[in-house]
């Protein structure tokens, strides 16, 4: 099984928001005062869970012990659309949760906010993520080389492919500023 596409686009932005915090103008740590800040305005970010989650997250790093990982892959393996049966409540997933004492009140906060339960459940699978070293511990599949195929054409194809892609956002690509 894969990490979902879900999960792995929410940590690629998850992670972007804790390497923005990790440190100041001068290069210095800041992430556990920024971390502090933040907890500290939770009723202001509150409204951002719906629309940027990722900066509300970050105010769950270390809160979370993981006591079933299996769990837990269970969850950053599947999509929660539909949050149904087949995707599980905060409710259930924090009893097999160890959480911080300080985290209880930004937890209750989020809960008593519409989808506050389907964030929380998200927040933690953020966490685990993270705490696991995210892509690294989960299977990935198998890439089968055509014998046909060599580096270059696999570097050609991934080039053409971010060109597309960066066009597509609106940037020109590499070979239309090289020829102006």
């Amino acid at each position: 099984m894969n990490i979902s596409p879900y999960f792995t686009d929410l940590y690629t932005s998850y992670e972007a928001e804790l390497d923005d915090l990790s440190s100041d103008s001068e290069g210095k740590s800041a992430l556990a005062k920024r971390l502090n800040e933040k907890r500290q305005e939770i009723e202001h970010i509150l409204p951002m869970i719906e629309f940027a989650p990722e900066m509300v997250t970050v105010i769950f790093y270390n809160a979370f012990g993981f006591n079933n990982p299996k769990i837990m892959q269970g969850i950053i393996f599947s999509e929660p659309e539909g949050y149904g049966d087949d995707f599980i409540s905060w409710n259930e997933l924090s009893k097999h949760l160890n959480i911080a004492s300080w985290a209880e009140k930004l937890i209750d906060a989020i809960l008593n906010t519409e989808g506050g339960d389907l964030f929380m459940v998200m927040a933690a699978a953020l966490e685990f993520m993270r705490s696991n070293g995210a892509h690294g511990h989960y299977p990935q599949p198998e890439i089968i080389e055509n014998e046909e195929d060599n580096d270059e054409d696999g570097a050609l194809q991934l080039d053409e492919s971010g060109s597309n892609w960066l066009s597509e956002q609106g940037f020109e690509s590499v070979e239309t500023e090289n020829n102006n």
